[in-house]
């Protein structure tokens, strides 16, 4: 990467983190943010590698400052893997693929936090929770990240065409 795009990067990380931060709705295992809008900018404009950089890290530091520690190996993981599919299937490719790609990623974000979310209520359970009911209980935030993947989505259609003029 050369050194305005790691620039960049790190900018989008903050920006997203800052706005992830504040604009975000609680839920019974976490919370629904803007994480989202950044991932997205970052993996169409500069590919898979600034996408996995962006939703990983922005991804575990937002559960870290706002005090989910248990999510932050998670996070970095499927975030970061959402920005990398996005990333990936966006690169100079027709529109079709990148439509592909972007439900793709989204739906490993969506599957993602569901297994994770469920592993952690099975955990947290003890021997009084079975991993069917963990993971019929983890089927409750599918429905608040379906949200947060197409609010993200848009609001980053929203300022991507700005931005494209500024960041290339």
């Amino acid at each position: 990467m050369k050194t305005k795009q790691i620039t960049i990067g790190a900018v989008l990380i903050a920006v997203n983190i800052v706005l992830s931060y504040v604009a975000k709705l609680p839920t019974p295992t976490g919370f629904v943010s803007l994480v989202e809008a950044g991932i997205f900018i970052g993996a169409w404009h500069f590919g898979p590698k600034m996408g996995l950089a962006v939703g990983g890290l922005t991804g575990f530091l937002l559960d870290l400052f706002a005090g989910y520690p248990q999510w932050m190996f998670f996070s970095l993981i499927i975030h970061g893997l959402e920005g990398w599919i996005i990333g990936h299937f966006n690169v100079k490719k027709a529109v079709g693929v990148r439509i592909v790609g972007n439900l793709f990623g989204s739906f490993t974000m969506i599957f993602g936090y569901w297994l994770a979310g469920s592993f952690l209520l099975w955990i947290t359970g003890g021997a009084k929770m079975s991993i069917q009911a963990a993971m019929l209980a983890g089927l409750t935030d599918v429905t608040a990240n379906i949200m947060q993947v197409l609010v993200g989505f848009i609001l980053a259609l929203l300022v991507s065409v700005p931005l494209r003029k500024w960041i290339r």
